[in-house]
C-alpha cells in the first residue's frame, strides 16, 4: 500500500489538476445550459441539489416553483442531469404532446426506468405512444366516468364520516389530516382502478407497497439490500403482480359479458372487442 502511494506520489498534482478542470468544465456546461433560465448559479459537482431534494422534498419543489413564477419554468441540476421544472400549464401541454424521440424526455426520477419500468407510457414515444393512449380512450367516456364518479362519492362520504367520528372522539384536539386525506385518496385510486379484485390482504399489502415507492422516490437511488430504493424497486414488482393478477380477473368477467364496474373493466372491455 506504502509502495502505491509512493508511485502516485509524483502524479498527485497532475491528478488534482485534471480533478479541477472535470468539475470546472461540469460548472461550466451547467452555466451554458442555464443562461438566464431561474435556478441556482452555483451547483456541487455530480451531486448537484440531490442533497437538499433527500432531505426536505418539499422545500426543495416549493422553491423550484418560486423560481418558475416569471417565466413558468426553472432549471436544476440533479445527480449530473440538467432538469427543467416547469409550472405554466401552456407549456406543459405543449412539451407532453410532443412525443418525438428527440424532444424533451420526462424523467420522473433519476433513475425512474428501475421503478416505473422500461416500457412505462412516459417513456414511450412516436407511433407507440400515441396507440396506447388511443386505447385507453374509452377509460374517459362519458360512461366510464360516470362510473368512476359514483364509486368515489361512495368511499369519500365514507371517509368523511369516519373523520367526524375521530373528531368527536378527540374532544377538540385538532386532527391530522395529511395520513387520513393520502388512506383516503388510495382507497379512491385502488377502487376506481380495480374495484372488486383487490382483497383485503392485497389492499393492506398494496398500500404499504405504495408508501415503500414514495419513498424511494425521495431518496438517493442506492439500488442495494436496506436502502429506500431498493425496497421500492422490489414493492413495484409486487404491485405488478398484483395488477396482473387484477387483469386476469377482469378479462374472464368481461369475456363472460358482465358490465364493467372499474378502469380496469372498461379497458380490459375494449381490448377484447378489437
Amino acid at each position: 500500500m506504502i509502495s502505491f502511494l509512493s508511485f502516485l506520489a509524483p502524479f498527485t498534482p497532475f491528478l488534482a489538476t485534471l480533478l479541477l478542470l472535470i468539475l470546472l468544465f461540469e460548472q461550466i456546461s451547467y452555466l451554458r445550459k442555464k443562461r438566464n433560465v431561474p435556478g441556482p448559479n452555483m451547483v456541487l459537482p455530480f451531486f448537484g441539489n440531490s442533497i437538499s431534494l433527500v432531505r426536505e422534498p418539499t422545500k426543495f419543489w416549493e422553491i423550484q416553483a418560486d423560481l418558475a413564477s416569471s417565466l413558468g419554468f426553472s432549471v436544476n441540476y440533479i445527480i449530473g442531469r440538467f432538469i427543467l421544472f416547469i409550472r405554466n400549464t401552456e407549456l406543459s401541454h405543449l412539451i407532453f404532446a410532443n412525443v418525438r424521440p428527440d424532444a424533451f424526455l420526462l424523467v420522473g426520477h433519476p433513475f425512474g426506468k428501475k421503478l416505473f419500468g422500461e416500457h412505462n407510457l412516459i417513456y414511450m414515444f412516436g407511433q407507440d405512444h400515441k396507440d396506447l393512449r388511443r386505447q385507453i380512450a374509452p377509460n374517459f367516456t362519458p360512461r366510464a366516468l360516470s362510473t368512476y364518479t359514483a364509486l368515489q362519492q361512495i368511499i369519500i362520504l365514507q371517509h368523511l364520516k369516519s373523520w367526524e367520528r375521530l373528531s368527536s372522539e378527540s374532544r377538540g384536539k385538532p386532527i391530522p389530516l395529511r395520513l387520513l386525506a393520502r388512506d383516503m385518496n388510495l382507497e379512491t385510486s385502488q377502487t376506481v382502478f380495480v374495484g372488486r379484485y383487490l382483497s383485503n390482504e392485497a389492499r393492506a399489502q398494496f398500500k404499504d407497497d405504495y408508501n415503500l415507492f414514495n419513498t424511494g422516490l425521495m431518496k438517493l437511488p442506492f439500488d442495494l439490500p436496506g436502502f429506500a430504493f431498493r425496497n421500492a424497486r422490489l414493492a413495484v414488482e409486487r404491485l405488478t403482480e398484483t395488477l396482473t393478477d387484477c387483469a386476469a380477473q377482469s378479462k374472464k368477467r368481461m369475456f363472460q359479458g358482465d358490465e364493467p364496474s372499474c378502469l380496469i373493466d372498461f379497458w380490459m372491455q375494449e381490448t377484447l372487442s378489437l
